[in-house]
């Protein structure tokens, strides 16, 4: 689908013809959200408010952002400050309408929601997120991170962070499904800060401007550098990285930052398979993936293989947001900035700015 709508955007051939309705439907698209979007901004419709810290990680645009590892990040500067942080998900895909607590089966609980309780995250997930929210305060959790929480007005976060992707960061400039864009960007007035995800996967003066144009929006902009931690198997187990040339294949909305990244490590690709965004595999698929010589794929892949495809391994990462921590603690509420101490030499160099609380 996203080759397709590349071709129309290019106005390639006969493709040409699908540019006006899909520009018409992208028009409607984005005046929809923005009517949405002023309701409740006038108070027409309303937002749920929530006693304790609740920091929302979402994205403007449709497909990967980051955004998954930077959720897992926040939540673990969360717990770092005591918090006994709940992570609140929709669990796309999955069976169970919850909300409930995360387990593992990808068919219940969706790709995402199985990934983090398969790593260890207390993650709820729900269909309406202000009722998984609400469920994990009854739960005993001291703070929220709501996975995909930008465009969920219903809830009302105490930070709404917005992961922008470096490769795509503005959704080719048009509303789904011309362009990315889930809204307007004007939407991006919202954000409590910016984090630019991978920003040390693609070229600095394109991060710069990316930057230069989120700083229009005067809020904090933190680049956040993608790093490795290790490999897992089929059976995510830690394992040995794989040697040779390898075979990748994945169904992310981002595959070009997932090609990067494993070039970045020094692999030689030898063949890629890309699937759709959230792909549930077959018995076709595995068939033919069992023929890959060296297989590697992302966790949230790996998750709905887990045990079916041996040989299979992928990597495990981590974004590193230099002086975000120090952000969330600084503004969210009920909670006194980290001393400097604990800060320096893990997150930023010695003498880095703090930031006042917002409003």
């Amino acid at each position: 689908m996203d080759a397709l709508r590349k071709k129309v955007l290019r106005r390639e051939g006969a493709y040409t013809l699908l540019y006006p309705p899909l520009w018409l439907l992208s028009k409607l698209y984005c005046l929809g959200a923005s009517v949405r979007n002023a309701l409740y901004d006038w108070g027409i419709l309303s937002s749920w408010e929530y006693p304790v810290p609740v920091v929302s990680v979402g994205n403007i645009t449709a497909g990967g952002s980051g955004k998954t590892p930077l959720v897992e990040t926040v939540y673990g500067y969360l717990e770092e400050a005591g918090f006994s942080p709940v992570i609140v998900a929709k669990g796309y895909r999955g069976k169970e309408k919850g909300p409930c607590w995360a387990g593992t089966d990808p068919k219940l609980y969706g790709d995402e929601g199985a990934v983090y309780a398969l790593k260890g995250y207390r993650c709820v997930v729900s269909k309406k997120k202000f009722k998984g929210v609400s469920f994990a305060l009854s739960q005993g959790a001291k703070s929220v991170v709501v996975d995909d929480g930008f465009q969920h007005r219903k809830v009302k976060p105490t930070l709404n962070i917005v992961a922008v992707d470096p490769f795509n960061p503005f959704g080719d400039g048009h509303c789904l499904p011309l362009g990315l864009l889930r809204e307007p960007l004007r939407g991006f007035n919202r954000a409590d800060a910016f984090v630019i995800t991978r920003s040390n996967l693609v070229n600095p003066k394109r991060v710069e401007s990316i930057e230069l144009y989120l700083r229009s929006f005067k809020k904090p902009v933190f680049l956040a550098e993608q790093s490795f931690k290790g490999w897992v198997n089929e059976e995510f187990k830690p394992t040995q990285p794989p040697e040779g040339e390898v075979d990748l294949f994945c169904g992310i909305g981002n595959p070009s930052q997932f090609i990067k990244m494993v070039q970045s490590l020094g692999y030689k690709i030898r063949s890629v398979r890309v699937f759709n965004d959230h792909h549930t595999y077959t018995e076709q698929d595995l068939k033919e993936l069992s023929r890959l010589r060296n297989p590697v794929t992302t966790e949230k892949d790996l998750i709905k293989l887990k045990g079916k495809l041996k040989g299979v391994k992928a990597p495990v990462l981590r974004l590193d947001a230099y002086g975000l921590k120090e952000f969330i603690l600084a503004n969210i509420k009920n909670v006194e900035k980290a001393p400097e101490e604990e800060v320096e030499g893990e997150l930023a160099p010695s003498g880095i700015s703090t930031y006042e609380r917002l409003g």
